[in-house]
Formats: structure tokens, sequence, C-alpha cells
């Protein structure tokens, strides 16, 4: 049985971050879940998924974007259903319109948002501060510091958001989400909330004139009441010192802080916990300074408590310095090195010996180790997609990039991106650009959710504006990046179930592209003449389907139902030119290379080929070998 799934109040389990968040939702009788995907909260949308059996009540989806996923959340809590929906942080920015009226318009049911933030960007495009919006959608935020808190703070999400009619947010880093801990296990609900109501309410859902501007002010009104009454939530806690210089921090940085101070052997410094990072009460802050000497503001990012806390000091009369991004780096995440290293230099307390050995030696040998680059999957159909549009343009066009597993692109071998920044960043911003140069062939990028999450309006812009360009739509059939969730075009599942997809070709002729053709990315042939002939024909969009499955996914299928016959491949060494083709060019992980007696070869090796077949059908020298081996009843595999 799922662990999550357990009615046993008081037991402990290991727990990941993301499932603590899932285990807060289900505590607190959640009964709609809608997320799109994206590191590092796509986990808590897998924990849903997973426990459908345990929980059928619960209506948990993958939506097309996370504005949609917001609408349906929102759309459940008015209908008195509690709902969740999750989003990584540049997500925010997709349900930011959702978002802010759903100040205005308050909830009917607890309506929590779950954002998982990521800095250091280590699995984003950037690091962006997502609790800077809550100054003007006016919603609470709560940051978790641990695994039980995690799970804590969600189930308490939906009592104040109920209490004071609004949304509030849980805001969870990566290394939060992704850490793995002890979680202390509350009580399921007895009964579950299948179907709502909804009561219709024009004052507050009807956002128009001076309803705008009422329900404007009753959100403000509920902010301020929050405000007030924060202390005796008991969300924000007090570490008591003696010493007078005092520090403020939140979430997992708190954690970091304790050890910190630890090292440097700081044992009297009086610390004040935020919990709830929106709004901060006045009284809580100026209560905890008015008898220090200065404080230290430990957060990640640009400052959002620290901002707060200065005005709000100013206010109260309270002049001591409070020193945040003059200390603390504004980019990238903090951790205990960092914030011992900083305050070692501002307290004038030397690190312990063995900590300065260790940075030491750090820093001599990091500079040694060889860099770890990003690559496609072995068997990966994106690879082979790439390296026919490169070989097919000649390098000869503007590559416009975009957001999915195909962004490795931009790396060695292929080198086939001059530019990334968010979702469907390739054909919007290629469209445009179209309008003001000539002379240029542009082939932009798109996977197949990425299309359907906000590439559809760009592409019909680019066609009623008449741009010149090529799209690549790389529909592998799933959401491969943030762990293969289904997307609008998966037609089997995992375990063979037929799902319903959408018709990439029927959207594409219905909003006016002529000229569409599919291609099986692996035929490296007739891959390369379709590009070739999409680039010569040279006016208007054309589109290009590259339609073949995640090789992961397929894999994993296959294991469950194996195939009828099996292939390989394999090297002919007496055929084999060196060319580099398929080693160099192609970039193929399964392809290695080995010293012999007689200089060295090309090998395959077997463990790690898929049997893709592109490095068949790109060899020019026939040097590549495909052997197929039928099956038998109870024929084990090879």
């Amino acid at each position: 049985m799922n662990p999550l799934a357990l009615n046993e109040p008081g037991r402990t389990i290991l727990a990941m971050g993301n499932d603590a968040i899932v285990r807060g939702g289900l505590e607190a009788a959640l009964g709609y879940f809608s997320t799109y995907p994206g590191t590092p909260a796509s986990e808590i949308g897998e924990g849903y998924r997973s426990l459908k059996h345990e929980f059928p009540h619960i209506h948990a989806e993958f939506s097309v974007n996370e504005h949609v996923a917001a609408h349906g959340a929102q759309g459940a809590s008015w209908a008195g259903i509690r709902s969740m929906v999750t989003m990584k942080h540049v997500g925010m920015n997709v349900a930011a319109e959702v978002l802010h009226f759903a100040g205005y318009t308050g909830v009917g049911a607890g309506f929590v948002v779950v954002i998982g933030s990521d800095p250091g960007a280590t699995s984003s495009t950037s690091e962006q501060d997502d609790r800077w919006y809550s100054l003007h959608t006016h919603l609470p935020i709560l940051e978790p510091s641990s695994i039980q808190e995690a799970k804590d703070h969600t189930s308490r999400a939906f009592e104040l958001s109920e209490i004071y009619n609004l949304p509030v947010i849980v805001n969870a880093p990566s290394k939060l989400c992704h850490n793995i801990g002890s979680l202390r296990l509350g009580n399921l609900p007895n009964v579950f909330p299948v179907k709502g109501r909804f009561e219709r309410n024009p004052e507050r859902y009807i956002n128009l004139f001076a309803g705008s501007v009422a329900n404007h002010r009753r959100a403000m009104e509920a902010v301020k009441r929050l405000q007030g009454e924060t202390p005796s939530l008991g969300l924000n806690r007090v570490l008591p010192g003696s010493g007078r210089t005092g520090f403020i921090s939140s979430g997992i940085n708190y954690l970091y802080l304790l050890e910190a101070l630890s090292l440097l052997g700081i044992a009297d410094a009086p610390i004040l916990k935020i919990a709830m990072s929106y709004p901060l009460n006045p009284d809580e802050i100026a209560s905890f300074t008015r008898h220090l000497d200065r404080v230290y503001v430990v957060e990640d990012l640009e400052g959002f408590i620290e901002f707060q806390a200065k005005r709000l000091l100013y206010d109260a009369g309270i002049r001591i310095p409070i020193i945040g991004k003059d200390v603390f780096p504004a980019h990238g995440e903090l951790d205990v090195d960092l914030i011992a290293g900083r305050l070692s230099e501002e307290l004038r307390t030397p690190l312990p010996k063995r900590m300065t050995r260790a940075i030491k030696l750090s820093n001599e040998l990091t500079g040694d180790l060889p860099p770890r680059q990003g690559a496609f999957c072995t068997g990966c159909p994106h690879r082979a997609t790439v390296y026919s549009i490169v070989k097919a343009s000649d390098r000869n066009t503007v590559f416009a990039g975009d957001i999915g597993c195909y962004t490795l692109s931009c790396l060695p071998p292929f080198r086939a991106f001059d530019w990334v920044t968010c979702m469907n960043c390739g054909v919007g911003i290629a469209q445009g650009m179209l309008q003001k140069i000539e002379g240029e062939n542009v082939i932009a990028y798109v996977g197949d959710s990425t299309f359907f999450h906000s590439g559809i309006p760009g592409l019909i812009n680019a066609v009623q504006q008449n741009a010149s360009l090529v799209l690549i739509i790389l529909d592998n059939k799933w959401v491969a990046m943030t762990g293969h969730q289904p997307s609008p075009t998966t037609d089997i599942a995992l375990d063979g179930t037929r799902m319903h997809p959408v018709d990439i070709k029927g959207l594409l002729k219905s909003i006016g592209v002529s000229y569409v053709r599919t291609i099986k990315p692996f035929n490296i042939k007739a891959s390369m003449a379709a590009i070739k002939e999409a680039i010569r024909v040279g006016n208007g969009v054309r589109v290009i389907i590259a339609e073949e499955e995640c090789a992961l996914q397929y894999g994993r299928r296959v294991a469950r139902t194996p195939v009828e016959y099996e292939v390989y491949y394999q090297i002919d060494e007496g055929r084999c030119q060196k060319c580099n083709e398929c080693y160099v060019e192609l970039g193929c992980p399964a392809i290695r290379k080995e010293e012999t007696t007689g200089g060295w070869r090309y090998y395959i090796e077997e463990a790690t080929c898929l049997r893709c077949g592109a490095c068949h059908d790109l060899c020019l020298n026939s040097a590549i070998l495909r052997t197929e081996i039928l099956r038998t009843a109870g024929m084990e595999s090879l």
C-alpha cells in the first residue's frame, strides 16, 4: 500500500517534500487537483495520480497549461470543493492573471496554490522570486522549512484560505521539494466531499466596474485582517537569545542559518522564524527588533522579507540596520557554507579549522573535475530530429529554440539553438523577428506539450501575419522533461490503455496551416529530405511533425508486453571508414570508441543501445548492420 494513503496517525514514514505536500492535501480532504508539470513540483501531480484507487473522489489532472489548471481549481473551489493547483515558479507567470482575480473573488472552499521555486535555476531558465507577486495579488504565502512543515503548512493553508476568503500560496524551494526525511502522519478525514454545488454570487464573481473596485477593497481588507491576526495563528516563532545581533529567516534557510550559527559557535542569537512571509505583522517584527543593535535577514533571491521588514520598522520608528542583500546574494541559492562564510566576515568570527580546510580542498579539487554536460537519452527521437535539421539546413538558418527535452540541442554536438527563454519563445519570437529581417531561413522548434501549453496563439499569429518559417513540432507523446506526464498527444498509457489524443495535423489545418508534413525521426534520409523541401518552399508557415514516442516510455511499455521480435545493431569494422558521422555528428552515447591492437575502432555497446536505428539509416558506408531475432513462445529476453 502507498504509505501516503495510510490512516495511521502518529506513524512516521520517509517521504519527499513533494510527498508531504500530497499528504497535506489528503489530510485536508482535498477534492480537486490540477497542475501543469514542472520541476521541482512535478512529483505532486504524480503523487495524486498514484493514489487514484485509494482516493477515487479526488479529480487529479495534468492540465494543458498553468492558466487552465488555476482556473479549474478556482472553479472547484467555487463549487465548495477544496482544491489545489501546483506549478513551478515560472508557471506563475502563466497563471498570474487567474490568481490576480482569485484574490478579488475569494474562495468557496479552501483554494491552495503550491509553487515549486528554483533558486539557483537548477532545472529552469530563470530563478524568479514569485513571492513578490503577493504585493499585488494579495495572496498570503506560507514557507515551510522542513518535510513535516510541508505537510502541516499545506493542511493549514486550506483552513486559512477559508477563514480569510483568499487563496493561499505554499512556496516550496527545490531543495525542500526533492529532499527526503521523516514525516509524521496526521488524521485522514472520515468523509470526503465527492460533489459540490455552485451558488451564484454576482457581487463576488462578476468583476466589472464598481464591483471590481469593491472586490479589490474586500481582498485588501482580508489581508489586513490576516496581518493583524498573524501572531495568534502561531505560525511565526521566536528563538530567544541574549545577543544584540538578531536574525530573521524563513523556509529551509532557517535550518541552514541554525547550522551556520552552530559552526561559528554563536549560541545566544535571537532568531525570528518566518513561516508566513506575506503579510508580515508589524508588531511581531517591531517586538523582535526593538532591543537589538542590528538584524540580518537570511533568505533566498531578491529580499522579499527584507523589503517588508524595512518598511514596517520605518513606520514603527525603529532605525537599526536591517542587513540582507548587502551580504547575501540576490541570485543563486543559499546554503550552510555560504551563510557561515558571509556571517564569519560580518561578525568577525573565524570559521572552524575543519571547515576552512574543507573549503580549501574543495576549491582545489573541483577545478580538476571534468564538466558534466547534459545530453539526450540513448534512443531519443529528438537526437535524430535535430541531427536531420542540422544536416538539412547546413546551419544556414536561424534556430528558434524553445523549452523541452530538445533544449539540449543548444549543446554539442548540435549547437542548433539561437535563443531560449520561456515556453513558446521559438515560434513566438521568430514570427515577430521575421517581420523585420530578410533573406534568412528560420527553423523553430516546439514540443507537443509546449505547443498545446501556449504555442497555438503564436502559431495562429504567424499564419495571420504570413511569417515565413519552418516549425518542427517534436511530438514524442509525453511531457518527458518533467517526468513523463501525459501530453495531449499521448495515445497509449504505460499499461496499454488507449487514450484520446489530439489530432495535431487536423488542428493545424483548422488554423490555416496549409503545409503540414509528418516524419519519423529515425528515418534520417526521409527526414532530411522533408526538411530540405520545407526550407526550399520558402514562403509562409510550413510545419513538420516529427512523430516518435519517447524511447524511455516505449521501453517501459515493451518491458510489460514484449515485442514479437528483437532488433540489434552492430558496426562492421571492415566497412567502417571512421567518418565520425555516428560518433561525433549524431553523438549517440551507445556508440563507443576503444583502443585495439591495430589502432582503434567504433562499436555499439549492446547494454546501452535502445535499437532506434538512427545510426543505421545515416551511415554512408553501410557499416552498421541490423539483425532481427524472432521471439518464440516462452523465449527469455536476450
